[in-house]
């Protein structure tokens, strides 16, 4: 029998809250205000996911466990909300830099000298067979880097809280029991710990770029570069939550002290919610408003034009020109 208690109300805000996100870019795309080949669709994506993992956060506070499924379906959907939050920031200042310096070419991710079809086929097979790996032959190109090792953080969360999915809770102290928490434990820390290694990189790109503006004699910072300074706070809050998670038994998913017979206990609901959902709907919004403080911004530019006084430039400077 269904229970409607403190944890299925709290899933329901959030549901409701992605929602109301989801169904504005839905209209958005609609009528042309944002473009799907832009920095939003990562960010769509990622409010798609916690639209289904709220979804299940609900049912789970409902029916408790009578379905598991349900339960295992919420944890894996949080951990990619949170993995494509963070890889969605990073793009959010790739586009700036796109947007906003002279060169319309972001550092984190310096445009490709050879455009050849033959080149994109390369990059294309480079990156489908070795997957996260690819870096190693793109090692110069930071955004690559990034991306790899947040995909591996991120497999790595996955395989350590499925690989407690066998584990007897009921037997905390049988051998086949400790070694599977071990395991989730090591798997799920350097995981997080990863993310929250990003995070600082993050924030340290972020004020590279500010102070790379001033350098450059923009006394006024942009207010996208403070937003994004901003959604930084919320968003090391959460890799901090995320790494004491997996490696403090009180704050763990698994520990039963945790659970009551409905549920999470209205402790654990309160510390999930105020740390981890609440933190990421925050810094989705802020990421959301960035539409209202770039729409003054420059367009990209004509990349081909771009490449063409960029080979004129070199060319001018060769021995003898």
């Amino acid at each position: 029998m269904g229970h409607f208690g403190g944890e299925a109300g709290a899933a329901l805000v959030f549901l409701i809250g992605y929602l109301a996100i989801f169904l504005w870019m839905v209209y958005a795309y609609s009528t042309k205000i944002i473009k799907w080949r832009s920095r939003y669709t990562v960010l769509f994506f990622h409010v798609t996911i916690r639209v289904g993992s709220q979804a299940c956060g609900l049912v789970f506070g409902i029916l408790g466990f009578e379905n598991t499924d349900v339960f295992l379906a919420y944890l894996i959907l949080g951990a990619e909300g949170y993995f494509t939050l963070v890889l969605c920031t990073f793009r959010f200042l790739i586009s700036w830099h796109q947007h906003n310096l002279p060169s319309h070419e972001s550092w984190l991710e310096p445009r490709q000298t050879d455009v050849s079809a033959a080149a994109r086929w390369k990059r294309f097979f480079i990156f489908l067979l070795l997957g996260p790996l690819a870096f190693l032959f793109y090692w110069r190109e930071p955004a690559v880097i990034v991306h790899s090792f947040l995909i591996l953080a991120n497999a790595a969360i996955i395989t350590g809280g499925s690989y407690l999915a066998g584990a007897d809770f009921s037997k905390p102290d049988d051998p086949d029991t400790i070694r599977r928490f071990d395991v989730a434990k090591i798997a799920r820390t350097s995981g997080q710990s990863v993310f929250l290694a990003v995070n600082f990189l993050l924030i340290g790109t972020i004020l590279a770029t500010i102070y790379g503006e001033k350098k450059r004699g923009v006394k006024k910072t942009h207010p996208t570069l403070i937003l994004l300074v901003i959604v930084w706070f919320p968003l090391i809050t959460r890799g901090i939550f995320g790494v004491l998670q997996s490696s403090v038994w009180s704050l763990s998913y698994y520990n039963p002290e945790n659970y009551i017979s409905t549920g999470f206990t209205p402790r654990f609901v309160a510390i999930e919610y105020m740390l981890g959902v609440v933190t990421e709907w925050v810094s989705c919004l802020l990421l959301l408003t960035t539409y209202y403080t770039s729409r003054n911004d420059p367009s990209k530019g004509d990349i081909a034009e771009l490449e063409k006084k960029k080979a004129q430039g070199s060319d001018s400077e060769a021995p003898g020109s």
